[in-house]
């Protein structure tokens, strides 16, 4: 079965979109953000996990024949075969936690540690959906 290439590049963009909207909010100093702003950065970074989830399924059952049992499985099948690095597979790792976290345990978050840790760019997470973009481009 193959790629579905329109399906990955519209779940790129949608990690363009937030990535460039959480990065607008975190611009900010902490005190000026107001509730809705944490709450739409806590948005934002679950529609990010959720696209890279929804790829890394589809990559993973689509392109190499396996079915994994979680997300983070099928990372390490990428990871295997070549097509994400140690870096990008940490990073992935830790929003796909976060999401976990901030879905079914929303009331326990810490909005400033959250805020801290994302003011970090999301350059490896952008790489790794280019490449799969590519990858899926290329007819695989």
């Amino acid at each position: 079965m193959s790629i579905n290439r329109e399906f990955i590049s519209k779940l790129f963009n949608d990690v363009i979109e937030s990535v460039g909207i959480v990065k607008n909010y975190v611009n900010k100093p902490y005190e000026d953000l107001s509730e809705a702003g944490k709450f739409a950065i806590r948005y934002h970074l679950i529609v990010i996990a959720g696209a890279l989830m929804a790829t890394i399924l589809h990559v993973t059952r689509r392109a190499l024949g396996i079915t994994p049992e979680t997300p983070i499985h099928a990372l390490n099948k990428l990871r295997e075969k070549g097509l994400v690095s140690d870096v990008e597979f940490k990073d992935i790792v830790n929003i796909i936690k976060l999401r976990n976290l901030l879905v079914p345990r929303y009331w326990v978050v810490d909005d400033m540690k959250i805020y801290e840790n994302i003011r970090k760019n999301f350059s490896n997470v952008v790489r790794f959906m280019r490449r799969l973009v590519e990858y899926a481009s290329s007819g695989t």
